[in-house]
């Protein structure tokens, strides 16, 4: 009997110890599903954020790509048509800035006028005789089928669309509101509108001249320029040639151009309507700088003041305020 009742005390306590233990193993195990299920919580509250956060960059980055991708569609466009219209043009100014665009285009030669160049001399010996006497026959040859004409009839131009495509700012172009019927300024090629279309610009220069054989004095020194720098890349062989405008003939501040090729020193010919400095058996004479500009204004009958200059090879301008000026920018710089 009292085996029995010890028996039965050490099941109940075997039983009380193993309920505890359940216990204590169940509240153990709930703490610790309690902890994950806050650990899982906040990684679910955080992601929810960076989720967030995500969608609000996503949609000004969706739309401002959306927005490349029209800049660029329309991009292509342009530079599509300023290839179609520069086709008969001697290089490529899509990339350039208007200013690098003019400097190119005017003192450029075609193939035209480098055909006319060879047909006119025949080459060159490579004799200083028959250099000076060929940059004489291209002169004599060009003015033979140059015409005169007025400034109103003689306006050649050429255009083509014109938008800077170098950096990201498009510059300032005109389009026009076909539904409002009037020209509106934008600043960026992305806010052309569909429907509106880009004004050209209007451009110069010696191919244009050259191939109407006709124009101003402007036409005709541009174009002889051109053709000599024609003649100096055929033959290797070059002297620094520009274009040169005076003051004192008619009422404007530059009112004649001319051209001006440097020989050394202050030694230069001057090639106005006519050959102004000497020439003898056919070939240009290069004089001292007071000796031609003396004999220039013998030839207008007035006195002149040589205003300003423009090259190529770089594209390069300038003005003056005295003969002095001019004179000591010839002697020091002209290269």
């Amino acid at each position: 009997m009292r085996a029995r009742t010890l028996i039965s005390i050490l099941i109940v306590a075997l039983l009380v110890a193993s309920n505890v233990y359940t216990y204590l193993y169940f509240v153990g195990l709930n703490g610790y599903l309690r902890f994950t299920l806050q650990q899982v919580a906040m990684r679910r509250n955080q992601v929810l954020a960076e989720l967030s956060a995500t969608k609000f960059y996503y949609d000004p980055l969706e739309k401002g790509y959306s927005n490349v991708v029209e800049s660029n569609k329309k991009l292509e466009e342009v530079v599509t048509k300023l290839r179609d219209d520069l086709d008969d043009l001697p290089y490529n100014y899509t990339t350039m800035l208007y200013e690098d665009l003019r400097g190119k285009l005017l003192f450029a030669y075609t193939d035209e006028m480098k055909g006319f160049v060879l047909n006119v001399t025949g080459g060159w010996d490579g004799t200083d005789k028959d250099f000076r006497s060929d940059l004489y026959k291209i002169y004599k040859e060009w003015r033979s089928v140059f015409k005169y004409a007025s400034p109103q009839e003689g306006a050649h131009y050429e255009t083509f669309l014109f938008i800077n495509i170098g950096g990201l700012n498009y510059g300032d172009i005109e389009v026009f509101s076909f539904e409002e019927r009037e020209w509106k300024r934008l600043r960026y090629l992305k806010e052309v509108p569909f429907g509106y279309e880009i004004r050209p610009i209007e451009v110069v220069g010696a191919p244009i001249s050259f191939r109407n054989k006709q124009g101003v004095c402007w036409d005709f020194a541009v174009a002889l320029v051109a053709l000599y720098y024609a003649y100096y890349d055929v033959t290797g062989k070059s002297l620094p040639t520009i274009y040169v405008s005076i003051q004192g003939i008619g009422d404007g501040p530059e009112s004649h151009a001319l051209v001006m090729i440097k020989l050394e020193g202050d030694r230069v010919a001057i090639l106005d309507w006519e050959v102004i400095t000497p020439t003898s058996n056919g070939m240009i004479e290069f004089v001292p700088f007071e000796m031609a500009k003396r004999l220039h204004e013998e030839y207008w009958g007035r006195s002149l003041l040589y205003k300003g200059f423009m090259k190529g090879r770089p594209h390069e301008f300038g003005h003056f305020s005295t003969n002095e000026e001019f004179y000591e920018w010839l002697v020091r710089e002209l290269r």
